[in-house]
Parts: structure tokens; sequence; C-alpha cells
């Protein structure tokens, strides 16, 4: 209890200085995930609902030309708030010439007088778990809004599922996101049920439905509608009746049973542990204020849908979604996660095939440098999805190229017992990089030329821990 207090005084204080501003303009900063997005989008309503005039910036990660851009801007608006990011940067933060607040999950580093940071970390509270940045947004736009911010809930949890914080029982979101859960039900905006948790739920035909689930990724299947007509054909589920799709709402209760046993089945085939296989079957949580066919009906499809604007660049599209644009611009964001998954399953099937990996005793490098297809964006989906395939002890890292030099972004499981986030940030800044994150999950960016170094400082930093 004394946590959630701690947290709500931190509310509580940046509320007061977005109040105190005078002239209402303010620059706001982001990250161009799901929950950087849903953010953003729950921050822009609640400023502007204040009477703010805000311009967006969405950005990659803070390294020195994110930071470079970052500062030629902040010294023409009163007030900066970056979202999703800037708890490892407080210190370079103070130096700006405007007041700055800071809404972040990922692991604290040190502190900047004059930042005002809005962090769980800070009181007790699990960032990596309980509670997204677009959570934090969200209690920031209720001491802002009132309780008309209630609307915003369900922005703040398809945020916090973009983040794969689901990780209670039958994956449920927990903690302070529970608590948001709990007002979206309350006020019906949000329908919790327990359900195969397959792309467009009920509603949508069951190959596409297939083809289109990246989370969790199932191998041959997503991307490529084709082989999910064969599979359903091959584990006698006919897909169609006649000219008609079935959908997985028409299926029978039996060729639901067997429809999750056989995707579990197939996930275990391909190296993913049970407890990661049995993530195709647990808590949905459906938006009701979105039609029945729609994909931002269920909240876990609309973050696929954010993340994909954002990993391919088009946050304008994103942003738009989450402050109610429908129709054409919709119809845009499927085509762009349509073209993210397609890269997604060419880049599995590149890891498949060409296995350009390296393991030591402590680490697994995927290294998709050269990979002109790619870009650093989907580093971190990349990781997520290919973390099943890792050993035990290991920790995943996945490279590729950036225009800021290598991007890195590492995943551990069950082990190395290591905090991701502080290990990654220690040696990439032994190399001049900058790095953080979570306790499982993290990223780093260091210098062309620098890898074999960081790696080599990497192994020492997780054997000695300094």
């Amino acid at each position: 209890m004394a946590e959630a207090y701690e947290l709500s005084d931190q509310l509580e204080r940046a509320a007061s200085i977005i109040e105190e501003c005078g002239e209402r303009r303010a620059l706001l900063a982001s990250h161009y995930d799901a929950d950087g997005l849903s953010a953003a989008s729950i921050l822009l309503k609640a400023l502007t609902g204040r009477g703010f005039v805000v311009h967006l910036l969405i950005l990659e990660q803070m390294t020195p030309s994110s930071f470079g851009r970052l500062q030629s801007l902040a010294s023409d608006y009163p007030l900066t708030l970056l979202a999703d990011m800037g708890s490892g940067s407080v210190r370079e933060l103070s130096k700006l010439k405007t007041s700055v607040i800071v809404l972040d999950h990922h692991l604290p580093q040190g502190a900047g007088g004059g930042v005002v940071e809005v962090n769980p970390h800070r009181c007790g509270i699990d960032g990596s778990r309980e509670v997204s940045s677009s959570g934090l947004a969200y209690l920031l736009a209720k001491e802002l809004l009132g309780e008309k911010a209630v609307d915003l809930a369900p922005l703040a949890i398809v945020g916090a599922l973009g983040d794969r914080q689901d990780v209670g029982e039958r994956f449920r979101l927990i903690g302070v996101n529970r608590r948001i859960v709990k007002e979206a039900v309350e006020a019906g905006l949000i329908e919790e049920r327990i359900d195969l948790r397959l792309f467009g739920g009920p509603a949508r035909p069951i190959a596409k439905a297939l083809a289109y689930t990246t989370d969790p990724f199932l191998p041959g299947l997503t991307g490529d509608e084709g082989n999910a007509v064969a599979f359903l054909k091959g584990i006698n589920i006919e897909p169609a009746i006649g000219e008609k799709h079935r959908t997985l709402g028409e299926l029978s209760k039996e060729e639901r049973r067997k429809l999750a046993s056989e995707l579990v089945k197939l996930m275990l085939k391909y190296g993913y542990t049970a407890g990661e296989a049995e993530r195709i079957y647990g808590a949905s949580y459906v938006i009701l204020g979105e039609a029945p066919d729609s994909p931002l009906r269920d909240a876990r499809e609309y973050a696929q849908l954010l993340n994909a604007s954002g990993r391919i660049g088009s946050y304008d599209v994103a942003v738009a979604l989450c402050l109610g644009a429908r129709g054409d611009l919709l119809l845009k964001a499927i085509n762009v996660a349509a073209q993210y998954r397609s890269l997604l399953s060419k880049a599995f099937k590149c890891v498949r095939e060409e296995k350009p990996i390296r393991e030591s005793e402590r680490l697994m490098l995927v290294d998709l440098r050269g990979r002109s297809f790619l870009n650093e964006r989907v580093s971190g989906a990349l990781a997520s999805l290919l973390l099943p395939y890792v050993k035990s002890g290991k920790l995943l890292l996945v490279a590729l190229d950036s225009p800021d030099g290598v991007k890195i972004s590492a995943r551990r499981a069950d082990g190395p017992q290591v905090v991701v986030g502080e290990v990654l940030r220690k040696a990439a800044e032994k190399v001049g990089g900058v790095g953080g994150g979570h306790e499982r999950a993290g990223g780093a960016t260091i210098p062309i030329g620098r890898l074999e170094e960081f790696l080599a400082e990497l192994e020492r930093v997780m054997s000695t821990g300094a």
C-alpha cells in the first residue's frame, strides 16, 4: 500500500508541474513500440484537454543523436515530457532549458536535479510486470482530467499487453495494470475472457487468424495463410464450408480443443518451452467500444497493429488510430501489419536456414547485420520471437544495423540470473554506447566496429557483476 501512495505522490507532483505551466505549449517525446505509442496518445489527449498545444516526437532510443534532436527542440517549449524512456538519462535531461517530466517503467539510473521522474521502480513497484508507461500516462491523465480519463483505460491496457506484461495466471495483467483493468471493466469499456488467443478473436476467419497471430509466433503459420489452410485440413478442421470461411467462434468445442492441442504440439516441435506454448490459451481483453469485426476490438490485436506501425516507421498511423481515426486509416494500418508479419516471417526463415548464430558460455548472438530487408526497430520483436529457442542459462542477443551503429536487443528466460538492462548499460558504456531496459529484456546501441569488444565486456560484466 505504501508503494501505491508513493507512486501517487510522484504523479501528483508531475500533474502540478503541468498545471502550473503558464504558457500552454509542450514537447512530448515517446518510444515507437505499442506501449510508447499508447502512452504518447494518452498524454496527447490529457494535455490537449488541459489546453496545451503539443509537439510529438517519436524516438527509438536515447542515443546521442536522439538527445541532440530533443535538445534542439526543447528550448522552444516551457515543458518537455518523455514517455517510455528517459529514466536512464536523467542527468543529461536535467541540462535541458525547460521543465522536464519523465514517465518511464524501465530501470532507473541515478538522479537529475530538476527532472520530475515518475517511475514505479522508485517506489518498489515492478515496472517490468505490474505497470507500463501507458499505465503511468493513464494515471497522470486521471490527475489532470479526473474520472472522465477512464475512457483512456483501454489504451493503457493495449500498451501493457504490447509490452508483454500479461504475466499473471492464464496470462492476465497484474498489479497496477489489474487496477486499470478493473476500472475499465466497471466502466463498461473492457471485457476479460479466457479463450484461444488468436488474432481477431471469435469473428475472424480461422485460417486468417492463424496467419495473422504473432503473439505467440506460430512457426510456418504466421504470415502464411496458405500454410494455415493446409494445417487446418491436416488436423481435420475444415477452414471453409463451400465459399464461406469459418471463424473461430463457429468451431465446435471438440474442434477448438483439437486446434489448441495441435498448436501447442506445433510450438513444442519448434523448440518452444511448455510455458511459452501455453500462451496460445489464456485471458483476452475485448474493447467493447470497437465494432465486432474490427481488428481493434481485441486489445492484443490492437497492440500488434501499433507495434507493426511503429516498427515499420508509420508513427503517424499508430497515433491517429489511438486518437480515434478509423476508416481508410485503419485499412492502412492493417496493410502495414501484413507487411510487418511478412517481414518477421522472412527474418525467422533467415535465422532457421542461414543460422547466423554464435554461442559462448553465457551468450547466444543472432547476428543479422547486413540484411537490408531488416531495420533496427524490429530487433526487439525478433529477440522475443527467438527466445524460446535459447538454451537455459544463456542471454539472447539480436544484432542489426542502425544509423547510430549496431542495435542490440537482449532477452532472457530462466537464466542467467542477471538484470538484463543493467548489464547491457554497463557493457555498452564501456565501448562508447548506450543501453538499458528491464530485468529480463533490454537494448543497447554501440558504435560500428565495437561489437566484439562489447560482447567480451558483456561476458565480463555478467561473470563479475562489475
